[in-house]
């Protein structure tokens, strides 16, 4: 099984006294509400990959096998791992698919936005 990550325990901070409600009032009339996020359309084109995420899906498999009972994240951090010592060939390869991806994307925008 995986070695667990270490987790640092949240020291407990000092309760701050509460502000008299004239101040509340005079600090929420300065702030403005945040703009609402547009949705995003469904049927507008996926973005391309990025070279790392070339490489992730077709490297998870094997590192799933060599570290069995890893959780996600865990992947996640052998896949950074094998990333940073993959050879300039290896990346070479994911980032010409990422750029082919991306030319992909490029077109599918330009024929959604007519």
């Amino acid at each position: 099984m995986c070695a667990a990550p270490a987790v640092k325990k949240a020291i407990a901070k000092p309760k701050k006294a509460k502000k008299s409600p004239a101040k509340k009032a005079a600090k929420g009339a300065s702030k403005a509400k945040p703009a609402k996020k547009a949705k995003k359309d469904p049927n507008a084109p996926k973005r391309g990959l990025s070279a790392f995420m070339f490489f992730s899906q077709a490297n998870r498999d094997s590192i799933k096998k060599k570290h069995p009972g890893c959780t996600f994240g865990e992947v996640g951090k052998y896949l950074g791992q094998e990333w940073a010592k993959a050879p300039a060939a290896v990346k070479a390869k994911h980032e010409a698919e990422a750029a082919k991806d991306k030319a992909r994307y490029e077109a599918a925008m330009k024929k959604y936005k007519k």
